[in-house]
């Protein structure tokens, strides 16, 4: 038998400006016991993920009407859910013969029509996978700490939230329910909406997403996320969230924050700061006219207490970063560069949501099955990383331990097309080909690895308007 590599793990997360490791972001653990303990987690977490599945409850909750799902159709509940994750942006034709050659669920049975795909995923409610995407991230935080697996700052969840624009199918339905872009170019518009992320950045993890109209940043937060913050997160913004209510909810709800400011337009205690000499500097930030009735009434209190610290830029640019972590003793500057910096991790989730996962190749124009389409490419985004988080840290721990130039993890492109090979083996057949598949999907992960390059940064392309439009009439539909 071979010996155990005692090696130290290095948690960390893929950032352009490199990976410097902070306060308890380091784990002990030999890779033996990764490899032989993580196993029992996954199938774990993979049977929890069936149960949902094939739960009546669920069934019941997430039909149109009562009498959906009764029969006996070739689409039954649970098969339908599975075919919705599959090769969405291929042809449905396509996607549903090559669906149920795989499945091979009974003998003589042959594959649906895309009318009967059609009509049958119309009695499923596009939230069903928003639904399932929340047991997964409550499994995850639930058992996966027992194994060492869910990685924090100094004992805190790094929860970064940001908004992302999501070209949608142009039709009078999409047009009434979402938004609709212009520019100064006649017969260019564009139907969109914004998609919201509460980002687990040290674990590459959406613990919420939600698409609505394009509207104010801080609106989303407040419908969709505020209500899953716990007191053991830091939540980190950027400047779209520096307002005075998200500040006072914040402190209200007894929820840490970092949030970036602007330096210019500001609030005037922010403006005094930046024009002094002071790196750090606790202050009373007191609401504006605008919150006025809000504070009569009580919703927001007149001021709160916050700090303000300046951070430096690569370029020499310098940044203020307001946060209610008022300790001086145990929270320092570099530390809030480090926590910001780590905010680019919910930047990367939705450019794997976008460009690994296509999230914008949506397979029909109605609006229940656009939520449908992105809620169930969320929950792939969750499922890679909680079926890869195990084999991961084994890629981490066996590049150190060869003393490897670089530290490599699994590659994410790679995982999502070989997950999707898997979710009918996962979800569709018996535990014991279940368990197979969890066996070889986690032999086939620890293969898709690349590197971590330190301080590799690609500057960011601005786009021209005419680019923009170009891109979308053109370049994106020849993918």
């Amino acid at each position: 038998m071979p010996r155990p590599l005692n090696v130290k793990l290095v948690v960390s997360v893929p950032t352009p400006v490199g990976l410097p490791v902070a306060k308890n972001t380091c784990l002990t653990q030999t890779v033996a016991q990764v490899s032989n303990e993580r196993k029992s987690v996954t199938v774990q977490f993979v049977e929890a993920m069936r149960a949902v599945l094939n739960d009546p409850w669920i069934k019941d909750a997430y039909r149109g009407l009562p009498c959906d799902f009764t029969r006996e159709r070739k689409l039954p509940f649970e098969r339908l859910c599975v075919s919705l994750l599959k090769d969405r942006a291929r042809a449905t034709q396509t996607r549903l013969l090559d669906f149920f050659r795989e499945g091979d669920f009974k003998k003589g049975i042959t594959f649906p029509s895309a009318s009967a795909f059609d009509q049958a995923r119309a009695k499923l409610l596009g939230d069903f996978f928003h639904e399932w995407t929340h047991r997964a991230v409550d499994f995850f935080y639930a058992n996966f700490p027992r194994e060492s697996l869910v990685t924090t700052w100094m004992g805190w969840r790094l929860i970064a939230v940001d908004c992302s624009t999501i070209i949608l199918p142009d039709n009078p339905e999409t047009r009434h329910f979402y938004s609709i872009q212009t520019n100064q170019v006649p017969g260019s518009e564009t139907v969109c909406g914004l998609a919201s992320f509460a980002f687990d950045i040290l674990n590459e993890l959406p613990i919420n997403a939600c698409l609505e109209k394009v509207q104010a940043e801080k609106n989303l937060l407040f419908n969709n996320h505020f209500k899953l913050f716990s007191s053991d997160m830091i939540v980190i913004y950027d400047r779209g969230y520096a307002d005075y209510a998200v500040a006072a909810m914040h402190v209200l709800r007894d929820v840490h924050f970092i949030i970036r400011c602007p330096t210019s337009s500001t609030y005037k205690e922010i403006e005094d700061f930046v024009k002094s000499s002071d790196r750090d500097r606790i202050i009373d930030l007191h609401a504006t006219k605008h919150y006025k009735r809000q504070v009569k009434e009580g919703v927001y209190p007149a001021a709160i207490k916050v700090r303000l610290v300046k951070i430096k830029l690569p370029k020499g640019k310098v940044e203020v970063l307001m946060t209610s972590l008022l300790d001086r003793k145990k929270y320092k500057i570099a530390d809030f560069k480090f926590l910001y910096e780590r905010r680019w991790g919910v930047e990367s989730g939705f450019y794997h949501l976008k460009e690994h996962l296509e999230v914008e190749c949506f397979s029909s124009g109605k609006v229940n099955n656009i939520k449908q389409d992105f809620h169930a490419t969320v929950f792939l985004q969750v499922l890679e990383t909680i079926m890869s988080k195990a084999q991961d840290r084994i890629v981490r721990a066996e590049s150190i331990q060869k003393g490897l130039k670089h530290v490599y993890h699994v590659n994410k492109s790679a995982a999502y097309a070989m997950l999707s090979q898997h979710l009918v083996g996962l979800f569709l057949k018996d535990d014991t080909m279940m368990r197979d598949h969890v066996a070889s999907y986690q032999r086939e992960v620890r293969t898709l690895k690349s590197p971590f390059r330190p301080g590799r940064h690609a500057p960011r392309q601005r786009l021209t308007p005419t680019r923009r439009l170009n891109y979308h009439k053109y370049e994106r539909k020849r993918r």
